[in-house]
């Protein structure tokens, strides 16, 4: 079965309910003695307009083996143009004044839907196998503003990686002297110079198009499910890959001045000092190894048990005994474990600076009666 839309739709998400409304703020100012008055607090963009996406949908709806193999693939293209963003406007705009909304540019963005569903039976047991998954690559094609080097660019990804390359940690003086100036000592990240212009800049950042850094390009999920005799087993697993992003948080900071001092016991014992040449991270006490750069960056790919679950149904016999038409105990758990190359808390979560919060693992018992 072949399923296929085409048209068009608005969207002016993310503008606040008041953000396109003169607004006030009390600002005091002198004469011949201090007076109140009133300033306007933003500027307003009146040809503000609706960004607008044109999407087409191909979809296509499969079963087989007498429909115990059962397939949906959905194929998308959405052209979103005028896209509503917070200007720049002038690089001179500062004070009072914030740059308002504008409609700054058009993004494309393509994917692929599968979802793929396996039941079966063997003797007694009756189980199914459940995989979706989703890809997605946006590429940005106009953009009305000024852009310097970074990541967002046209003809790229929207937001893609684009870092320094790092060339491992210095480890004396020749090192250092070896390599491109770059205001460093031993016991530093040091930096490539990818162009080899004896300068480290901007220009010497490598881009990925096929890697984001604040989403996934590819997420996935697995749902395996059994039955026998009222017992009943669901295992959800989910996952993504395509995106990487730097650790750097508030308890791996090497910049502190004072190297007496540490947040955690791995700045003791993973810092490189001289005594400790083999350590994972820079020396303490420099901002120089705070950058942008490979080596705190990590792959966020990940795989997780989401929700594992165990229950048991009374039979319908001893039920109907008692007037009850189900009764159903489960254990559950949630968060597991989860695979993953980051170090950090969660390869879910955005990452942040303060990074205090690990998922939560929970467990629970629960009772499900009806009459």
């Amino acid at each position: 079965k072949l399923r296929a839309s085409y048209g068009s739709t608005g969207n002016n998400s993310g503008v606040g309910r008041f953000e396109q409304l003169e607004t006030l703020s009390v600002m005091n100012y002198m004469s011949s003695d201090v007076v109140k008055g009133f300033v306007n607090r933003k500027m307003i963009n009146k040809d503000l307009s609706w960004e607008v996406s044109t999407v087409l949908n191909l979809g296509l709806d499969l079963s087989f083996l007498d429909r115990r193999l059962m397939a949906e693939v959905d194929f998308y293209n959405r052209l979103t143009t005028g896209m509503n963003r917070p200007s720049q406007m002038s690089i001179h705009l500062t004070g009072a004044y914030s740059a308002p909304r504008m409609n700054i540019g058009d993004m494309q963005n393509r994917g692929l839907e599968v979802n793929l569903t396996w039941r079966d039976k063997v003797g007694a047991v009756d189980y199914s196998v459940n995989l979706n998954g989703a890809y997605n690559r946006t590429i940005l094609k106009e953009w009305s503003e000024f852009l310097s080097r970074g990541w967002i660019y046209l003809d790229m990804p929207y937001h893609f990686l684009y870092t320094y390359e790092n060339d491992g940690i210095a480890q004396t003086w020749e090192d250092v002297y070896s390599h491109t100036p770059q205001d460093i000592s031993p016991g530093d990240v040091i930096r490539k110079d990818l162009n080899g212009d004896g300068i480290i800049d901007e220009k010497d950042q490598k881009a990925y198009p096929n890697t984001q850094r604040d989403r996934p390009t590819t997420t996935f999920g697995l749902t395996l499910t059994a039955a026998w005799k009222g017992f009943d087993i669901m295992a959800l697993f989910n996952g993504a890959m395509g995106r990487k992003d730097y650790w750097l948080t508030n308890f791996n900071n090497t910049s502190f001045d004072d190297r007496r001092y540490a947040s955690t016991w791995d700045h003791w014992t993973e810092t490189w000092s001289l005594e400790n040449r083999g350590g994972d991270w820079p020396r303490l006490g420099t901002d120089s190894n705070r950058n942008d750069n490979s080596y705190w960056l990590y792959n966020m790919s990940y795989i997780r048990l989401k929700n594992l679950q165990v229950g048991y149904n009374l039979p319908s016999k001893w039920l109907s005994k008692v007037a009850m038409t189900n009764f159903r105990v489960y254990l559950s758990a949630e968060n597991l474990f989860t695979l993953t190359q980051y170090p950090g808390l969660d390869p879910e979560k955005p990452n942040s600076a303060r990074d205090l919060f690990p998922i939560n693992r929970s467990y629970s018992l629960g009772l499900n009666v009806s009459f």
